[in-house]
């Protein structure tokens, strides 16, 4: 679903033309009338990114960097290949984190793609800076001291996640309890599900933060991206309310979305902020990590205890 929504930004976002910098040349002759140099770019970001979306490392082929193609096709196909086995085989854990891995591994490549394909351009064709981390900055971005001691992170990370738990709290009876089925295995949450935080964190800051959120830059100015990145980072996640009960969908689309958007403008701010995404991906890391802990912990403290529930706003 999220990749639907991306593609539907993609093509709306993307649909105005490339701008062409028009530079007077330097003629020696004083008759002769001054030419103008027309600089294009070099490649269009639009299509590397549409190519990545559609498998990893496409896109890269057509920026002629054969090297990171090879490297995130190969990981693609690896992360295919161990989902279909596990689905043949019923290995219903193992398919998940091979579906986790995939999806993650699409989005990071949809960001790199539109990374490398504005430096090869050059920044005179964009208004506005954006991250430029690549993937080992991005996974050790979470456990760098250098980054947690920052108030905007650590901070950030505790109220997002105190804010969470109010929700939860108020919002969500033990009976409208959000077990998505996507991490359930045989009705229960993995307890290794919490490790999922990580890709998920770099896939979707790479994906919303990175790339939507940048491009939304050139037509909207910094404000305007954070707010359109933050609602597109928000309507992402309204598919999670159909695995609640028909009755208590409107909790989340009244409580959750509102949260999930909410802290997708903060994470919007962060990086416009630094101007990179390892703050964002630190931050988005730790509180689904979290999260996911205590939804792991509320499902082994609620057997025997019917009543003791968690409700996971993610």
């Amino acid at each position: 679903m999220k990749h639907i929504i991306f593609l539907f930004i993609l093509t709306a976002a993307f649909a105005q033309e490339q701008a062409e910098i028009q530079t007077p040349s330097i003629t020696q002759s004083p008759i002769a009338k001054p030419e103008i140099l027309v600089l294009k770019p070099k490649v269009n970001p639009e299509t590397a990114t549409f190519l990545s979306s559609l498998f990893p490392g496409l896109g890269h082929f057509y920026l002629g960097d054969s090297k990171t193609a090879g490297s995130l096709m190969g990981a693609a196909s690896m992360e295919l290949g161990a989902l279909v086995a596990s689905a043949v085989e019923h290995r219903k854990e193992a398919a998940i984190f091979s579906l986790i891995a995939l999806t993650n591994t699409v989005n990071y490549g949809v960001y790199a793609a539109y990374r490398d394909a504005r430096t090869i351009n050059g920044q005179e064709f964009y208004h506005y800076k954006m991250p430029m981390e690549s993937l080992p900055e991005l996974t050790t971005a979470p456990f760098r001291w250098s980054v947690l001691k920052k108030p905007e992170v650590w901070g950030g990370c505790l109220g997002a996640l105190a804010i969470a738990v109010c929700v939860s709290h108020f919002a969500f009876p033990s009976e409208a309890r959000i077990m998505p089925t996507s991490i359930i295995d045989d009705g229960k949450v993995s307890p290794w599900f919490p490790i999922a935080a990580l890709p998920v964190g770099v896939g979707e800051e790479a994906l919303f933060r990175g790339v939507i959120q940048s491009r939304f830059a050139e037509s909207l100015g910094p404000w305007g991206s954070i707010v359109a990145s933050s609602l597109v980072f928000g309507a992402a996640h309204v598919p999670n309310a159909f695995l609640l009960p028909q009755e208590e969908r409107w909790r989340y689309f009244s409580f959750s979305v509102p949260l999930i958007t909410g802290i997708g403008a903060y994470l919007g701010w962060l990086t416009q902020k630094n101007v990179s995404l390892k703050e964002s991906v630190a931050v988005h890391t730790w509180y689904d990590f979290t999260l996911f802990s205590m939804a792991a912990i509320a499902q082994s403290a609620a057997i025997g205890c019917p009543s003791f529930s968690y409700s996971l706003p993610f």
